[in-house]
């Protein structure tokens, strides 16, 4: 009865989206007559580079950032930070940043109190040339860096943070210039998402990804497109089976088995089709045999795509196939998962974990570091999508077919959870 009573309300209202109340939080404008005391430049002249880096506060009181990067006696890098000063940070906390700069890649650089020479933790953004653009980085974006190089023990405490500072290091010698109006932190966790997918299917939902202005779901053999709050904007026939899918730089990339799926002997024909995200055009076709049991995930992390997919009976691990990024097989890599019916559906990087949907009864979510080493295995169920979100969160899909009328698909953002697994921020209208 709660399923049909949320389905009358989405068909009228089309998506529930309650936004957070709170407000970004100012850390740093320019208005002030000593906003530059703030401030310090650092080069790398302290460890005998020649990098000449600067800033001021210009008349329309914003921060201009510029000099000249030279690579000279092993130099590379300018950069401006913040003296000392209590920022009273938290765990789920973006930083919001609205800059005009050169078309470079820059480095928010974030300090801890305690930190050694040349220590950090750092995430990167690219500028438009001289447009204003507002960039958005969330805590888990950070990575712990010493002279450069990812510091994978570090573990990060936001309130031990006490400076902040813009890096520019990109390895190009030459003038350059970054202008910023504002430093914010948005300590919101964004908007809860439950949204119904436009249209009836006549087959059911395979996967879910998104780009946080259009969610793409994969109905077996329909691809379709929609806003966030469900609204259709494009979809098109597709060939049987496509399944799970991921968003990458403007493609989506479809998990699709041609063969037997589960097949004890590998009879399966496992490829991934590529569609550009705008259009859905299809783009490219890549073959990914190695998935011995058929295609039916996939999920990217560092540059690189892992295909998952299914399993017969009497396995008792999991795998993951991981490509390059023209699709050249790398490796294979085991989940000490267990058994779990028909193998692994969904998959997604997000939040420094691996988030893996199965079938079965009950379903079951896996939960593994970045490495594959199981961290958790739990009673839920995201097997028909599972993607991660800014701020923290997830987004996981539910869906029902009728043979009356078809199928449909719900998305629903949720929160990890180390005990539960995920919990739905809306959990009021959980589907059943």
């Amino acid at each position: 009865m709660l399923f049909r009573t949320m389905l009358i309300v989405l068909s009228i209202g089309g998506a529930t989206r309650a936004a957070d109340h709170s407000e970004p939080r100012t850390l740093f404008n320019f208005n002030a007559a000593d906003a530059a005391k703030q401030w310090q430049s650092v080069n790398d002249g302290v460890m005998g580079g020649r990098s000449d880096g600067s800033f001021k506060i210009s008349n329309n009181q914003t921060m201009q950032f510029f000099g000249t990067l030279s690579l000279e006696n092993n130099g590379g890098f300018a950069s401006v930070r913040t003296r000392p000063t209590k920022l009273n940070l938290k765990q789920g906390d973006e930083f919001v940043l609205r800059v005009r700069g050169d078309g470079r890649e820059y480095n928010l650089n974030l300090y801890p109190s305690t930190a050694q020479i040349a220590f950090s933790y750092r995430a990167s953004f690219r500028t438009k040339k001289d447009k204003w653009i507002e960039v958005r980085i969330p805590l888990e974006k950070f990575a712990a860096t010493s002279f450069g190089q990812v510091v994978k023990t570090a573990k990060f405490d936001p309130d031990e943070i006490d400076k902040i500072g813009i890096l520019l290091g990109d390895k190009q010698a030459g003038p350059f210039r970054l202008e910023v109006d504002w430093i914010k932190v948005d300590n919101g966790r964004g908007e809860m998402l439950n949204a119904r997918c436009e249209g009836m299917y006549p087959h059911h939902l395979q996967g879910v990804c998104t780009d946080e202005k259009s969610i793409y779901w994969s109905f077996t053999t329909t691809l379709v497109k929609t806003d966030m709050n469900g609204k259709l904007i494009k979809k098109i026939p597709v060939a049987n089976h496509h399944g799970d899918l991921c968003h990458r730089d403007g493609k989506l990339y479809v998990a699709v088995n041609l063969g037997k799926f589960n097949d004890p002997n590998g009879n399966a024909d496992s490829w991934i089709y590529v569609y550009d995200a705008e259009s859905l055009q299809e783009v490219a076709r890549h073959e990914t045999q190695e998935v011995f049991h058929g295609a039916g995930g996939i999920g990217h992390r560092n540059g690189h795509y892992f295909v998952v997919g299914g399993l017969p009976d009497g396995v008792n691990e999991n795998y993951a196939y991981e490509y390059d990024d023209s699709f050249k097989f790398v490796k294979k890599h085991t989940v000490k998962s267990g058994h779990t019916h028909l193998g692994i559906q969904t998959a997604t990087f997000a939040h420094d974990r691996w988030w893996f949907g199965c079938y079965g009864d009950p379903r079951i979510l896996l939960v593994t570091d970045a490495n594959f080493e199981m961290k958790g295995r739990y009673k839920l169920d995201c097997s028909l999508g599972i993607e991660g979100l800014s701020n923290g969160r997830l987004l996981v899909a539910r869906g029902q077919c009728k043979k009356a009328t078809g199928c449909i698909g719900i998305v629903q953002s949720a929160l990890p959870d180390q005990e539960a697994g995920f919990k739905l921020l809306d959990a009021s209208d959980e589907p059943k």
